[in-house]
């Protein structure tokens, strides 16, 4: 290994989103989020985070955790004559947002920890993140430098799953509640969803609270989002469920996938708080 070369890891979706950067299969990450960009559900929540924006045409936003870049797309024609300003830690996220928005000169891409952003006091009209909190060591601290670079009567908005909801259906729910659970292990913050409204209260006046189910009928689509292979993987390596029995609760789902008995679900909560 090169000198200050860093040292890859597998790329288990939570592991691979705490660092990006270090993922051994960063493309896979990008799959995922690319994937759940054509999910109506996905969508469906997306655009009650934005209505609770209170955006003007003319209104400044910042996308924090902008991952791969396609929100700040849609905030950018949601605020024509404003400003779109996207942040992320990961260096090939930044590289991909930044030739994303490279043609709109209105918006611009900043690398940076969402702990301790590099931005002035009170710049941005609003302020949003989406599905990142769970996976930061401090979520407080991150919502306080939201607030900070947000406006007085401006507006915070998170979004985040609560993994306690998460369910797969199958044949076998004592092996489907084992898989839900590995998974669930693997988020730093695994309910962050609903703790976003007594995180937020401390910074902000709580103004909107939505929950909204991702339910995803395709066996495709959550091996994508959810791991599942490698949760089970995961599991039989630590001999919660026995191999045969691993194999079996795959082929399970597949079937129930093209008999249309298969689903996935996980609650996303949508809170805004307006700063004070």
């Amino acid at each position: 290994m090169q000198k200050g070369k860093k040292r890859k890891m597998s790329t288990f979706l939570a592991d691979g989103f705490r660092c990006v950067d270090s993922a051994e299969d960063a493309a896979k990450l990008s799959r995922c989020l690319a994937r759940m960009e054509d999910l109506s559900d996905f969508c469906s929540y997306k655009e009650k985070s934005f209505e609770a924006l209170n955006l003007r045409p003319d209104s400044s936003v910042a996308d924090v955790a902008c991952g791969l870049g396609f929100d700040l797309l849609k905030l950018r024609r949601l605020v024509p004559r404003g400003f779109v300003t996207g942040y992320d830690i990961s260096e090939e996220f930044v590289a991909a947002s930044r030739h994303l928005a490279a043609p709109y000169g209105s918006v611009r891409v900043v690398q940076g920890d969402i702990q301790w952003i590099d931005c002035e006091d009170s710049v941005f009209d609003a302020v949003r993140i989406d599905r990142s909190l769970q996976h930061i060591e401090d979520p407080d601290l991150a919502i306080s430098e939201m607030t900070r670079m947000t406006k007085g009567g401006g507006t915070v908005v998170a979004a985040e799953p609560d993994w306690s909801s998460y369910q797969l259906a199958s044949d076998n729910p004592e092996i489907s509640a084992t898989v839900e659970a590995e998974f669930r292990s693997t988020i730093r913050n695994p309910v962050i969803g609903r703790q976003l409204v007594d995180f937020m209260c401390r910074h902000l006046e709580i103004q909107h609270h939505g929950v909204h189910p991702l339910l995803l009928r395709s066996h495709s689509d959550a091996e994508i989002i959810f791991d599942i292979a490698q949760s089970v993987q995961r599991c039989c390596q630590q001999g919660l469920i026995e191999n045969p029995a691993g194999q079996i609760f795959l082929e399970n789902l597949s079937r129930r996938s093209q008999n249309g008995t298969f689903f996935a679900l996980l609650n996303i909560h949508v809170v805004s708080g307006v700063k004070r």
